[in-house]
């Protein structure tokens, strides 16, 4: 039992944090996904403060049961414990002023295949944060 746990946290892949101003990229693995190489589109803020989107995207996390681990300006990350077999998955995202983008990358700590759990989870948090961006919207009705 104890080399099986030992076992499962040694696969577990570390977060990176910010790799040359940047999501770090996912591995070649399906329970990664991540908006910098446009597998899904990030969150435009456009003319909103960002300062403003930033909290968007923390009070969307926490609506999610998500736990903010830690957070910085232009950096935050976030863990999420699936119900089931309470896997833990890590949510990262970027402040990107100069595209007016919050940049996001979620993956499953341990294992190979997630059923689309973070590509699901990515979609959840980006219509909710638009929702938020844009309250008069129908456009983000996919939750």
């Amino acid at each position: 039992m104890l080399l099986s746990l030992f076992s499962a946290s040694a696969l577990a892949e570390p977060v990176k944090g910010l790799v040359d101003g940047q999501l770090a990229p996912c591995p070649d693995k399906p329970n990664c996904i991540s908006t910098e190489k446009g597998s899904l589109s990030p969150i435009a803020f456009g003319n909103t403060n960002p300062k403003k989107a930033w909290e968007m995207l923390q009070e969307s996390i926490i609506e999610l049961n998500g736990k903010i681990e830690s957070k910085q300006d232009n950096y935050l990350w976030a863990s999420f414990t699936t119900p089931m077999l309470k896997f833990t998955d890590d949510v990262e995202a970027r402040l990107d002023l100069t595209n007016k983008v919050i940049q996001l990358r979620s993956a499953s700590r341990t294992g190979y295949y997630d059923f689309n759990a973070n590509k699901n989870r990515l979609n959840l948090l980006i219509n909710r944060v638009n929702r938020k961006l844009n309250p008069g919207s129908l456009k983000n009705i996919h939750e």
